[in-house]
């Protein structure tokens, strides 16, 4: 009979508990109250600790994980791929038990980047109405991935095998008897703690005939150094592409310590693949990426094709060596190659840090017939000459198309045509008259008054890529004098407008209509309409005429004075 007692004070304690009010936190890696709550119900003898399936419930309602409970969930020890990671949940307090004194096994589970970790189990007792003491739990895992690896409390289950009960703690905040609760559809809590783990590393530390470790190219061989992997090893060095899937056939070694350090050599091919490509290092299933670029062959481009002496002529080029000197010239017609040079003054440029050049250089000898780059990227011997070059056509003023009698024979000049294009302005225009709202005649109800801005033609003729924006700002109205001194006002708020916007006939621009909205107050603007720098027309210039209008509606109170009101809508085009 004493037996029999227990049980129904035990189950009376489990309800009260049940019912006690759920507390809610927000996701921390520091102390914090957990998401969801607790939930009592009792299960078949010798049925699975996680399964869902109940045969009754004590819970009526979420029950809180305990009073002003905080969970603290912290990690330490190694930070490196195939390292162990220690993780502690530190708390004050468990759920309260309202009946006598019970006892058994506490599952603590935990996940790591969604995948769930071994099942951590302890036991516990609960005094008589009185809550579960707090309790610290430890455990590790090897880390089996590089970057943020986050540590998850996903739920706890007090099982109580005596009476065939369990309570379960978890994120679900739904608490319905016999529907979605935590015990029949689990959610992990919001308690975490996250940590930055290393993975295997290589790191570029020189490059043969280049200042930087970002560039390489055909026949550089290129110096680093690996660390953090697992074990030591002889890795495999090879040239892919940014995955790591394709590599060309070159290919090199390193040895790799006890420690997970090494560090070796690889040469480009002489036929590498060029572009964005990756050093990768293999050992023992562990793979570092390291990006690095592989130049291919220089190129250079000019904005005119010839012309006559003085003629300035804009050079650019891409695949140099970055961040070192190219000169730029005039060469007559060759061999041998480079072709001899001109007569006109070279000039030296300096590649930018991904291998583009650009120079302005004046052609003035009738000799030339090229205009080039070159650089000695490697002194040999033999040395290697990096050389591009764009044909050029020179003009003098006279030129003979047949000699004496001859009945073959031709000759050109060249025209050198110029032309400025001034640029124009951005303003605009309205259509003529006031904004007349539609009137309202007072009957006891808050009514609404409606109208359109008149149309406002924005033009831009600039001829550039800057945008525009035109926005509004509202006074709020104006109406009677008050017979205290003053008038009756409406307020800004009370005036909602819907933008609209679109480009004339003259302009491909992309306009862009703003939100529909109130004024807030009186010093507040709304955008009416816009064209952004990315909106630009397929000729990649912004211009041409938009028309702007907006559909007005006031909000008009039931009690507003009678009278005729006016205001500003201000209009600002920048």
């Amino acid at each position: 009979m004493r037996s029999k007692n227990r049980v129904v004070a035990l189950l009376a304690g489990a309800s009260l508990l049940a019912t006690s009010a759920v507390v809610l936190g927000a996701t921390s890696a520091s102390a914090a109250a957990p998401s969801g709550g607790c939930w009592v119900y009792s299960v078949a003898e010798g049925s699975p600790v996680e399964d869902t399936a109940t045969t009754g419930n004590l819970s009526t309602s979420l029950a809180a994980w305990g009073n002003n409970a905080d969970y603290n969930l912290t990690t330490s020890g190694g930070n490196t791929v195939g390292s162990s990671r220690n993780f502690t949940l530190t708390f004050n307090t468990g759920p309260t038990n309202g009946g006598p004194a019970a006892s058994g096994t506490v599952y603590y589970y935990f996940s790591v980047n969604g995948t769930n970790l071994p099942v951590i189990q302890k036991s516990f007792s609960a005094p008589g109405f009185g809550p579960i003491p707090g309790d610290t739990v430890t455990g590790s895992y090897a880390i089996t991935g590089s970057g943020t690896n986050t540590v998850k409390l996903r739920k706890v289950i007090y099982d109580i095998p005596t009476y065939t009960l369990r309570v379960q703690c978890n994120g679900q905040t739904g608490g319905v008897a016999n529907g979605v609760n935590p015990a029949t559809t689990p959610v992990d809590t919001n308690i975490t703690a996250s940590f930055s783990a290393v993975g295997p590393a290589a790191s570029i530390s020189g490059i043969t005939n280049q200042v930087v470790t970002t560039a390489a190219r055909k026949n550089d061989v290129i110096s680093f150094g690996v660390t953090n992997f697992s074990a030591a090893g002889t890795g495999t060095v090879e040239l892919c592409n940014v995955s790591g899937t394709s590599c060309d056939a070159t290919s090199s070694s390193v040895s790799i310590a006890g420690d997970g350090t090494g560090s070796g050599t690889i040469a480009v091919g002489a036929t590498p693949t060029t572009g964005s490509r990756t050093l990768k290092v293999t050992s023992g299933g562990e793979t570092s990426l390291t990006p690095i670029t592989i130049l291919g062959d220089v190129t250079v481009s000019t904005n005119v094709v010839g012309g006559g002496s003085g003629t300035v002529v804009t050079v650019t080029g891409s695949n140099w060596d970055p961040n070192q000197p190219v000169t730029v010239g005039g060469y007559k017609n060759g061999p041998p190659f480079p072709p001899p040079a001109s007569s006109d003054a070279t000039i030296s440029t300096t590649a930018d840090s991904a291998g583009n050049i650009s120079a302005s250089f004046t052609v003035n000898d009738a000799a030339t017939a090229f205009i080039g780059a070159s650089r000695t990227h490697a002194a040999g011997p033999p040395p290697v000459v990096l050389f591009g070059s764009k044909a050029f056509t020179f003009s003098g003023d006279t030129c003979t198309a047949k000699q004496g009698s001859a009945a073959t024979g031709s000759c050109a000049l060249l025209e050198t045509v110029e032309l400025t294009v001034v640029a124009g302005d951005l303003k605009m225009s309205k259509d003529a008259g006031k904004v007349l709202m539609s009137g309202v005649t007072l009957d006891g109800s808050d009514q609404t008054s409606t109208g359109d801005l008149q149309d406002v033609t924005v033009k831009d003729y600039r001829g550039g890529t800057l945008g525009w924006s035109l926005v509004g700002r509202f006074s709020g109205l104006n109406g009677p004098a008050k017979p205290t001194g003053g008038n009756f006002t409406i307020d800004p708020s009370a005036l909602t407008w819907t933008p609209s916007c679109a480009a004339q006939a003259n302009s491909d621009d992309t306009v862009v209509a703003g939100a529909t909205g109130s004024f807030a107050d009186a010093s507040t603007d709304l955008p009416l309409c816009a064209v952004a720098t990315s909106g630009v027309g397929a000729n990649g210039t912004s211009g041409g005429d938009a028309v702007a209008d907006a559909g007005l509606s006031l909000e008009v109170g039931s009690s507003q004075a009678a009278g005729n009101y006016s205001g500003l809508l201000t209009l600002t085009l920048s």
